[in-house]
């Protein structure tokens, strides 16, 4: 996944990295060894000359102990409004897979996906103790948790622990829109 938006993000997410990394005295070496990200890649991303993938914005979020979210830059007030214009979406184009955070609260992220049609995203990395709450606001989801497989229509919702290995697939000729709660143990 790259981010969808121009170089400033891109230095936001990077200045928002270095400053979670030092909060926890992590070198970007002891870093690298610990998220399994190689430390050019968190340098790269670090200096604003990287686009990550969602997976790696994963790695290093699981491995700082922080919120997906809180690691993007996004934080919630309280009584906020989040409107589909006001962030833009984390995409990655070759699987169809287009997210976008909308809260972000102590433990809890809340996300607004798009799944374009016949395609499907594969998520192998994501916090080991935290649980996924999914709710299709359009369209047809199979989704996989492990080795069970799940038709979900609209409006239907599910949990499941998102720290097994899942895919979200969409059959269809449509778009699927999804809405997503993770919520975080132990952060």
């Amino acid at each position: 996944m790259t981010l969808d938006n121009d170089k400033q993000i891109v230095m936001a997410l990077g200045q928002s990295l270095r400053a979670a990394r030092k909060k926890k005295n992590l070198t970007i070496e002891q870093l690298a060894n610990q998220s399994e990200v190689s430390s050019i890649t968190i340098s790269n991303i670090e200096n604003g000359k990287s686009n990550p993938t969602v997976s790696i914005l994963w790695k290093l979020a699981d491995t700082l102990n922080i919120n997906l979210s809180k690691l993007l830059g996004y934080t919630s007030p309280k009584a906020t409004i989040s409107r589909l214009t006001d962030r833009p979406f984390i995409s990655e184009l070759e699987s169809g897979w287009l997210v976008q955070p909308v809260f972000q609260e102590d433990n809890i992220d809340v996300f607004r996906v798009r799944l374009c049609a016949q395609s499907s995203y594969l998520m192998t990395t994501q916090f080991k103790h935290s649980t996924e709450i999914i709710t299709v606001m359009k369209g047809k989801l199979i989704l996989k948790v492990a080795d069970n497989s799940y038709d979900l229509d609209e409006y239907d919702s599910i949990n499941f622990n998102s720290g097994l290995p899942h895919e979200y697939i969409n059959e269809t000729s449509e778009e699927i829109l999804i809405s997503i709660v993770v919520k975080y143990q132990n952060i």
